[in-house]
């Protein structure tokens, strides 16, 4: 299996509603690298790390060893879930239902395959003032 980092970068943290915001996510496997990025309107901080995460894991062919870089523990915690969730009919353990089920979801899904783990850091060093982001 090869390794790939996967860095998810969002302009926002903020778990409340936001009207505009983009993600870009950054694929290094053996010194290649791919990128993607997207706006997204009306939408909150932890679904757009989600969508960006989902956007990132669709590119990934190949079963891998895949580390997530990003400043989110909503992602991190969440992932770590989703076997419990899942068992619980996708309900939390108070039995509430899941936020973001869609996502989740479709991330069981995805990363199936793969060896994941997690690097909770700042993504600040990884934005890029300069670059032309979608929105």
């Amino acid at each position: 299996m090869k390794q790939v980092d996967a860095f998810i970068i969002t302009s926002t943290r903020a778990p409340g509603k936001t009207r505009k915001a983009w993600y870009q996510y950054i694929l290094v496997c053996e010194g290649h690298t791919k990128t993607g990025d997207a706006c997204v309107r009306n939408t909150t901080g932890h679904r757009l790390v989600l969508e960006c995460a989902v956007a990132a894991a669709k590119e990934l062919v190949r079963p891998a060893m895949v580390t997530f870089h990003t400043d989110c523990y909503y992602f991190a915690n969440g992932q770590r879930q989703l076997a419990t969730w899942k068992d619980n009919g996708w309900k939390r353990a108070d039995g509430k239902e899941l936020r973001n089920l869609d996502l989740w979801q479709e991330i069981e899904e995805l990363l199936r395959p793969h060896a994941v783990k997690f690097k909770v850091e700042s993504m600040e060093l990884y934005k890029n003032e300069n670059e032309r982001h979608p929105c």
